[in-house]
Parts: C-alpha cells; sequence; structure tokens
C-alpha cells in the first residue's frame, strides 16, 4: 500500500476539488466552531457532492455532543469521524462506525494506555500538543518520542512538509500523513502548488 495522505482543514470547494485530483487519499472538514477552519454541516454536504466517490472524508470533533456527531454522520454516509479532544474509548465507539483519534504527543504521555484504550480505532492521528489549539498549528514534535512505542496503525500530523515527511513515514505503524498549515497561505485556503508538490514527492518515496 503506498502512504497514506491527508488534507485536512478544508474550507471551500476548489481546495477540495483540487486536492481529490492529486491522488491524495482522504481531505477533512472541522465542524469544531472555535476553529480558523471551522467549515459548516451544509457547506460540507454541498462540496460532498462534487468530489469522487472514492476519497474518504474525515469529519472532525472536538468534545461534541453525541447528538451533534450523529447528526453529521447522517448527513454524510460514510464520512469518518475524527475526535480531536478529550473523548473516551466509550464516547468514540458509541457511534458504531468506523473512528479516527487525534492524539497530542508530549514528552510524559502513556503511550502504552493509548495502544490499549484505542485499539479498535481505525488509525490515530499524532499530532504536536498545543494548550491553545487541537490540531492545525503547524508545530512539529519529536518523533523520537513515538518510535517503536505505537502498535496501532498511524498518520503523522503537526507541520508535516516536503522537509520532514519521509522521518515520518519511515516509522513503525506509520501509514502515512495529514497536512494542514504547511500547504496553506491563510488558515483554511491551500497553496495549490505547495501541495502539488508534497503529494508528487510522498508518492515517488518508496518507503
Amino acid at each position: 500500500m503506498g502512504t497514506y495522505i491527508k488534507v485536512c482543514g478544508l474550507t471551500n470547494t476548489e481546495d477540495a476539488i483540487m486536492a481529490s485530483k492529486l491522488n491524495v487519499n482522504a481531505i477533512g472538514f472541522n465542524l469544531f466552531e472555535k476553529s480558523k477552519r471551522y467549515i459548516n454541516l451544509n457547506q460540507i454536504t454541498k462540496i460532498k457532492a462534487k468530489l469522487p466517490d472514492d476519497i474518504e472524508i474525515f469529519l472532525l470533533f472536538v468534545n461534541q455532543q453525541r447528538e451533534f456527531v450523529s447528526e453529521s454522520l447522517k448527513a454524510l454516509p460514510g464520512a469518518i469521524p475524527q475526535f480531536h479532544g478529550e473523548e473516551t474509548i466509550e464516547y468514540c465507539e458509541s457511534f458504531n462506525t468506523d473512528y479516527v483519534k487525534a492524539v497530542r504527543i508530549y514528552p510524559t504521555i502513556d503511550l502504552e494506555k493509548i495502544n490499549q484504550d484505542y485499539k479498535s480505532a481505525k488509525m490515530l492521528i499524532l499530532d504536536s500538543f498545543n494548550d491553545d489549539a487541537y490540531g492545525g498549528t503547524g508545530q512539529t514534535f519529536n518523533l523520537s518520542l513515538i518510535e517503536g512505542k505505537i502498535n496501532l496503525p498511524f498518520l503523522v500530523a503537526g507541520g508535516i512538509d516536503e522537509s520532514n515527511f519521509k522521518q515520518a513515514v519511515v516509522l513503525d505503524n506509520c501509514i502515512g500523513i495529514d497536512v494542514c498549515s504547511s500547504i496553506e497561505d491563510k488558515p483554511g485556503i491551500k497553496n495549490h502548488k505547495k501541495l502539488k508538490n508534497l503529494v508528487k514527492n510522498v508518492r515517488s518515496f518508496n518507503v
């Protein structure tokens, strides 16, 4: 299997269509209202209608009400919920669908507990820790903190770009990357040239 590429934080049709034509595996939309990349459910539905069926759609939630998550998943059949807050395993599993759990990495995190708690996840997304934001900061984290310590399939997020993706995708159980701010002109607006170059480089790199 080739390297899995997910483009997150999309806010408009043009960027979503462009990403879908670049041989990426998935695109993500942020339903957390405090995010700089927030987009509402109605807008996402309209964008999805213009995308190919084979691209996976991720919906990002942060500590949101179960009713809202259920409503969102019903409106977008087949979409994968990505839980980016402090959601418990019971919460994540309560929707009876594939889910992804984002984990913010810091030096003292108990990765063995993460392996155990979220073993039912489709995959993990490992991101940098920031007190003020749940992802999308463009900050990298020390990859040595996770090297050989994650038993579940995962994507690396947090400032991934052309200069550092290779160090991420060679890690055991890393199946790909999740990119956002590194390929933007400003929050929610993608730089098409940067994304094209990154995808080209990732696709030409054989792990």
